[in-house]
């Protein structure tokens, strides 16, 4: 496993990617690794199902009820349903807030699952599920919790240190997914000085693939989102292993918050 500092010296002494280059070895893995995208979104839409019934409950019942006029305004709209349905919305808030927790492991575990597919290792359903082991889980709930609270701080700084965060913050998922011997505040580190080095290109890129989502979007009316949303991790797949790679040696997970 690296340590830290041979990480950052890594980063600090890292070529240039090319951008078509760098596109090109994303559909690559993409072509590997679709099936398993499409998976991931099944999980997560399934996960995601309850949260979508209970966050449209109270609407429905306010609906049948009677209690909900077209014309009332969102401020009316949302007092009415505070009174109503206080407790209710603290349940589905909470429940939000776990299910965000869920989906991002899930996601965790997609980037063990995309580098052992793209090194010709067999796909193993248990590593989707990799980081709700019980020797880590705290950990990984830590870290996504940081990741909520520097987006959050990013959001209420204003505009522009938000858009500057979201490419660090791209990285922090992968970076823990093959680093988990770092601690968290460590992680943060590799992600933002990962982030930082190559932010131009992976914003582009960024930038590129929402627009080709949404277009995907409008043809198929949403259906073709499920099999290519996965594209969308493998940019910072690819400059992790092109800039950091990986060690032979599996790290073995601790607890080091």
């Amino acid at each position: 496993m690296y340590a830290i500092q041979t990480i950052l010296n890594k980063i600090q002494t890292s070529k240039s990617i090319d951008f078509g280059e760098l596109f090109n070895e994303s559909l690559g893995v993409y072509k590997k690794v679709w099936v398993q995208g499409l998976l991931l979104q099944l999980f997560s839409t399934f996960i995601m199902l309850p949260l979508i019934v209970s966050f449209y409950l109270p609407y429905f019942t306010l609906a049948l009820d009677g209690g909900l006029d077209p014309t009332m305004s969102s401020a009316d709209l949302g007092t009415t349903l505070i009174e109503d349905f206080g407790a209710s919305l603290l349940w589905i808030y909470l429940l939000m807030f776990i299910v965000s927790i869920i989906s991002s492991l899930l996601y965790l575990g997609f980037y063990r699952v995309v580098k052992e597919i793209d090194h010709g290792n067999l796909f193993v359903m248990s590593d989707f599920f990799y980081f709700f082991k019980s020797s880590i889980l705290i950990k990984s709930i830590v870290l996504i919790l940081a990741y909520t609270g520097i987006s959050v701080l990013a959001a209420l700084l204003c505009f522009f240190p938000l858009i500057y965060a979201v490419v660090p913050l791209m990285f922090l998922l992968p970076v823990f997914a093959y680093n988990s011997h770092l601690s968290i505040s460590e992680t943060i580190k590799v992600a933002f000085a990962l982030g930082n080095k190559k932010w131009g290109i992976t914003f582009t890129l960024l930038i590129l693939n929402i627009i080709l989502f949404y277009v995907i979007s409008l043809v198929t009316c949403g259906i073709g989102v499920l099999f290519v949303s996965c594209f969308l991790y493998l940019p910072q797949y690819i400059i992790y292993k092109k800039v950091i790679g990986f060690d032979t040696v599996e790290s073995t997970p601790q607890i080091i918050v």
